[in-house]
This record gives structure tokens, C-alpha cells and sequence, in this order.
């Protein structure tokens, strides 16, 4: 079935001319001799598709055949209309460095109102992108997402071997405009930091999961306040229960203020501008009665305010329905197969891409609708996207 739009809007009209223009002057890693279609056709009906509702590379292709009337408005889109095989060819070919720059065009012009963003940075495994027996392994790519807003601001792959520590140098983000950063890890310039005390959350308890030296260091600063061994300048409390799907939990966050913090670190100066030690004690109470109980330790440069930095840890947690979650179930990210050449870590930063652009709908028409039914809806009406462009 083909769809027949009219488009009259010319302000709409030329705000997707601007994109397909910016979009062309990307470097087009093809060779020029045979090119039946522009680069600006190829990204934009990709990123187009993958917002409404296209997973697979022959989902995107039907997509941009229904549609063609449309795009035809405002790309020189030719005839036959690419095929399943042209975006395969493209998106192994393609820079992952060119992927992001369209990525972050995107998100030129994006207002972030308010003060503090949460920042969280936190990691992903595309599960199906590597292939055992040809000794590919899994993308493995460090995300930074601002957690009220739900964009993904920056893109970083790391080593299986490593962890996702040593991608966080490259893949932290500049605060944006009109807000500071927050987030959970070692040296963030420019804003407040809040970061783990040296551990890390792993799936399985392994050598690489044992606490850290600055994890000892911050847990014997509590023990020696609880037993009034040490007296810190400032000490402030918060507990907060909630109650969700017949399970209840309690969290109480104690922190520790003053400039006496220096003397309980190590290594001081890898910490510049250390305020608070945090606590969060957590108790869960399951429907059927059973307990659960854990105790996390993090440090940061913000005021020793227990009700604020416990929401600034609590909040590091959207990031896996924010953004792992909706990759893997509406996007179907995990039963993505695509392993050669620089497919993976392409198809990543654009369903990244599309996906801040649904956010930003979201945000800008201030509608509950949920991913799913946008990106239906996206697919029935393609021109909602133009107002996610800067």
C-alpha cells in the first residue's frame, strides 16, 4: 500500500529540507561510481523508519517504499526505492563517527529547562551482534542519559575484557546549556559528581566485582561515625518507603560533610572537590514477606544534603527503563543479527538517534503516549517527526 501526502506547510517543508541538507554534508564512505542514491536519502529514511516502528533493515525498506509520496517532498528520492540491501551495504560501510554527528545534530537547539539534570552512564550489550564461531564479539557500548529527559547525550564502545570504566573518559558528555551534570562516576568536568564508592554492578559476583580500595575507605568513614569514633561536621539523614507492585521498599541515605572527608581518601586529589560521602541502606519487602538487604556507598562534590543525593542515586536507576529497556523490547535491539563491518555500532547510534527524537515529541507535545503507539503512529503519520528537529 502507498500513502499520498500532501504536505502544504512550507515552514514544515523547510525544516526538513534544513535536515536533508545537513545530512548531505556528511562523508559518504561509498564509492561515487554507481550510486543510485545520496547519503542525505539513505540516513534520513533510516532514521525516519527506525521511529516508526521499523526494526529490521526490510522493515525499513517497505517503510520507505509506502512512503515514498512523502519523502519526495523533501529528499531527491529516485526510483525503484532503496532496497533491504543498499542500507545493509551502507550501514557496514559507515563511519560510526558520521552516524554520531547526525546523531548530535539532532540534539542542537534541545531545551533542557531546569537547573540539575541527572546524568547516568551506564552500559549495554547488543546480544546478538557477535558471532562465536567467527570470533566476533558482542557490542558493548557505554551510554550517557539524562535520566528526566530520556536523551542519550553521548555514545561509547568498550572491551568485554575491560569494564565500563575505561570507556567513560570518551564517552562523558559537556553539561548542556542551561543546566549541570550529575552522575556517578570518577571526573566530570564542569559540574557536580556523584560517584560510586570503587564498585560497580555486575550480573554474576567475579574477581573484578570485589570492593575497592575506595570503597574500604568510605565504609570505615561510616563504621567510625556509627560508633562516635569520628565526628563528622555534618551528618544528615533521609528515608523514603515506597510501595510498588505489592513490594515495599525502604531507603534511608546518611551523609557525611565537612573538610575533614580528605583525611578518609586515599587519594585525595583524584577526587577534586569532594563535599559528601553518602550511604543508602535498602530493605525490600517482597509479596510473600521476604527481606532483601543492601547498602551502597558513593561519594560527591554536592552539599551534604541527604533528601536531594538520595534522589540523585535513586534517579541513576531510569536509565535502565529510560533507555536499555526500550531498546530491547519496542526496538528489539538484542534480536538485531547484523555483526559485520560497522553495522553494530551504526544501527546503535541511530536507534539511539530515533529514540531522542521520540523524546522529544514527547516533550514538546507534553503527551503520555507511550513509545510503542508513538512509533505507530510515526508509521501511519511519518510528518510528526519534524517537530523532534532543531
Amino acid at each position: 500500500m502507498s500513502y499520498i501526502v500532501a504536505c502544504p506547510d512550507p515552514e514544515l517543508l523547510e525544516t526538513l529540507c534544513a535536515f536533508a541538507d545537513h545530512l548531505a554534508t556528511l562523508p559518504d564512505p561509498r564509492d561515487p561510481r554507481g550510486v543510485r542514491h545520496p547519503l542525505c536519502v539513505l540516513l534520513a529514511t533510516l532514521l525516519v523508519a527506525l521511529a516508526g516502528g521499523a526494526n529490521s533493515m526490510a522493515a525499513v525498506a517497505a517503510f520507505t517504499h509506502d512512503h515514498r509520496a512523502w519523502f519526495r517532498l523533501w529528499l531527491p528520492l529516485g526510483d525503484p526505492a532503496p532496497s533491504r540491501d543498499t542500507y545493509l551495504r551502507l550501514v557496514r560501510r559507515l563511519d560510526p563517527e558520521t552516524a554520531m554527528k547526525a546523531a548530535l545534530w539532532l540534539l542542537d537547539g534541545t531545551s533542557l529547562p531546569g537547573l540539575q539534570l541527572v546524568l547516568a552512564l551506564d552500559g549495554k550489550v547488543a546480544r546478538r551482534s557477535g558471532a562465536r564461531a567467527a570470533g566476533l564479539r558482542p557490542l558493548h557500548l557505554v551510554s550517557a542519559f539524562l535520566v528526566r529527559e530520556g536523551l542519550t547525550v553521548a555514545q561509547e564502545p568498550y572491551d568485554r575484557k575491560s569494564n565500563e570504566i575505561a570507556a567513560l573518559p570518551s564517552a562523558r558528555p559537556h553539561p548542556p546549556a542551561g543546566g549541570r551534570g550529575h552522575d556517578r562516576r570518577r571526573r566530570l568536568p564542569d559540574g557536580h559528581r556523584a560517584g560510586p564508592a570503587g564498585r560497580r554492578r555486575r550480573l554474576r559476583p567475579g574477581p573484578q566485582a570485589q570492593p575497592g580500595p575506595l570503597h574500604r575507605e568510605v565504609k570505615a568513614a561510616f563504621d567510625d561515625a556509627d560508633r562516635g569514633a569520628f565526628t563528622p561536621e555534618v551528618e544528615d539523614r533521609c528515608e523514603i518507603v515506597e510501595h510498588n507492585g505489592g513490594r515495599r521498599e525502604r531507603r534511608t541515605g546518611t551523609v557525611l560533610g565537612g573538610p575533614g572527608l580528605c583525611e578518609w581518601v586515599a587519594d585525595a586529589k583524584a577526587w577534586p572537590g569532594l563535599r559528601s560521602l553518602v550511604r543508602v541502606q535498602a530493605e525490600r519487602t517482597g509479596p510473600r514477606g521476604r527481606r532483601q538487604r543492601s547498602v551502597r556507598y558513593c561519594i560527591s562534590s554536592c552539599p551534604p544534603q541527604a533528601e536531594a543525593l538520595l534522589a540523585l542515586v535513586r534517579g541513576h536507576w531510569g536509565v535502565e527503563n529510560g533507555l536499555h529497556r526500550t531498546l530491547a523490547v519496542p526496538f528489539r535491539e538484542d534480536d538485531c543479527r547484523m555483526r559485520t563491518g560497522h553495522a553494530p555500532a551504526v544501527m546503535a547510534i541511530l536507534r539511539r538517534a530515533a529514540l531522542n527524537m521520540l523524546r522529544t515529541i514527547q516533550r514538546k507535545r507534553e503527551t503520555d503516549v507511550s513509545i510503542g503507539l508513538l512509533r505507530d503512529r510515526i508509521g501511519r503519520q511519518p510528518w510528526i517527526l519534524a517537530a523532534a528537529l532543531p
